[in-house]
């Protein structure tokens, strides 16, 4: 009868017990959905990044920075959008992709985890819109520009600098989703084995990365060079405790992760300790600073996957164990622009004029019912040709500067941005240079208000009239 008991209780506890498991598993999967949706769209915005520098040092040397050779490639070796991959390139699962299973898959998670973190992940997934427009947006106005003039480079810099906001922007973003999913944790994982030999051990490391991450990003050298005693503390704690794996116990692919997470551990080790004693960086970096090399090349070359980084190849360690641990996130690049001295001094210098009644003889008139507010400093215009496509051809003239000239409008927008002065109209006037095969001359200007709707306005000009918009910054 005792034994009859036994395996009655045995019979209705364990499916219990299993289906609370397959519970656990099945939210650990969702959560690491949002964490590798973060973790590859960094390696899409490393892409990016370099072309940003490419721009960047490709306009400073119409000016008086010398030109240094940072990568080897250009926009015309990526033509798809960068985050879809349709052709499969560059991921196993494109960003879009994960992006849609993170959604899909949330909802085995209880809804005040769910719902914020799918609204975060949407936000950062805007972003990555927004960054593959800007590269194919900066690449055009580089081609199809006179550099030689300096409106045309002040409008290159601001559309960089708009590039700037947007890396800060996905990284409070990637920050916010981080600490979100720290607050969901499976209690019942804290006694296994595996938790306590690696998963704490990496995850302590993990944090003091990205403190010394942190630090790097602000520039702050002595608060990074400070944090790194505890990164190198918990690197080599990680470290003692992979030198104790069995070896003996493991197939070839775990023995290859393992090997590999070892490796890439000792390199980062080396190299923060190195930093640690002496920030010397390569010539081609002295426009950057320190922190900024080694962020962006030793930190995160020696942490991400295209690096076969630590976090990535410790996320891996963990999946091939057959374990649904939560993963740990990678690092994005930081992004900053390098600007001439003589640029930086003409900017201070520019003011709002009282727009003109005639530009290159033409008068210039105004639809009082076309005015644009915005609250912003930059405000994105896209410009584009929204009827027919007839071959027209525009300037644009910004309080005064000519930010466009004799430039051909498609369908395809060109994005510009336009530093508002705060308390005074602004004015755009377009110019025709043609009336196109369609007279006349027209083009259309969206820009996105405060509640992230676009709104659109058209401007008329032919061989007498100039059309003008007035945009008030409230």
């Amino acid at each position: 009868m005792k034994h009859l008991l036994t395996f009655l209780v045995i019979l209705f506890l364990c499916p219990a017990s299993s289906q609370a498991q397959t519970q656990l598993d099945s939210e650990a999967r969702a959560i690491n959905n949002y964490v590798i949706f973060s973790n590859e769209s960094a390696h899409g915005m490393l892409i990016i990044h370099r072309l940003l520098e490419l721009y960047n040092q490709e306009i400073n040397k119409y000016v008086d920075l010398p030109q240094y050779q940072l990568n080897l490639f250009s926009n015309e070796d990526f033509p798809e959008n960068i985050f879809q991959d349709e052709s499969g390139s560059f991921y196993r699962i494109s960003p879009s992709d994960l992006y849609a299973m993170a959604i899909k898959e949330s909802a085995i998670l209880p809804a005040k985890y769910a719902t914020p973190a799918n609204t975060i992940i949407g936000n950062m997934k805007a972003i990555l819109d927004d960054l593959e427009k800007e590269r194919y947006s900066i690449g055009t106005l580089i081609a199809n520009t006179d550099l030689k003039q300096r409106s045309n480079l002040k409008n290159i810099y601001a559309a960089l600098d708009a590039c700037v906001l947007k890396y800060d922007e996905f990284e409070s973003q990637r920050k916010q989703l981080s600490i979100l999913l720290s607050k969901f944790s499976g209690e019942a994982k804290k006694n296994d084995a595996f938790n306590k030999s690696f998963v704490v051990p990496f995850n302590n490391y993990s944090t003091s990365l990205h403190l010394t991450f942190d630090a790097l990003r602000r520039e702050n050298t002595s608060s990074a060079v400070n944090s790194m005693s505890t990164l190198i503390k918990n690197a080599k704690t990680l470290k003692q405790a992979l030198s104790i794996v069995d070896t003996k116990a493991l197939n070839k692919q775990q023995a290859s992760v393992l090997n590999e997470l070892k490796t890439i551990l000792d390199k980062q080790i080396g190299h923060v300790e190195a930093f640690s004693k002496n920030q010397s960086i390569p010539a081609e970096y002295d426009q950057y600073g320190p922190c900024y090399y080694f962020y962006n090349i030793l930190l995160a070359g020696t942490t991400n996957k295209y690096g076969t980084g630590v976090i990535e190849r410790g996320n891996e360690w963990i999946k091939i164990n057959g374990r649904t641990f939560e993963y740990q996130f990678e690092r994005p690049h930081f992004y900053k622009v390098i600007r001439p001295k003589e640029i930086i001094e003409e900017e201070k210098k520019v003011a709002v004029q009282e727009p003109p009644k005639v530009v290159e003889n033409r008068e210039v008139v105004a639809d009082k019912s076309k005015l644009i507010t915005s609250s912003v400093e930059k405000l994105l215009i896209e410009v584009y040709d929204n009827q027919e496509f007839d071959h027209d051809t525009i300037s644009l003239n910004f309080n005064g500067t000519w930010i466009l000239q004799k430039q051909l409008i498609t369908k395809e927008p060109i994005r510009l941005y336009l530093t508002l002065e705060k308390g005074k109209d602004n004015y755009l006037i377009l110019y025709a240079d043609n009336l196109g095969s369609i007279p006349p001359n027209t083009c259309a200007i969206k820009w996105k208000n405060e509640k992230g709707k676009f709104n659109e306005i058209v401007l008329k000009s032919d061989y007498n009239t100039s059309e003008m918009v007035v945009i008030r910054r409230e």
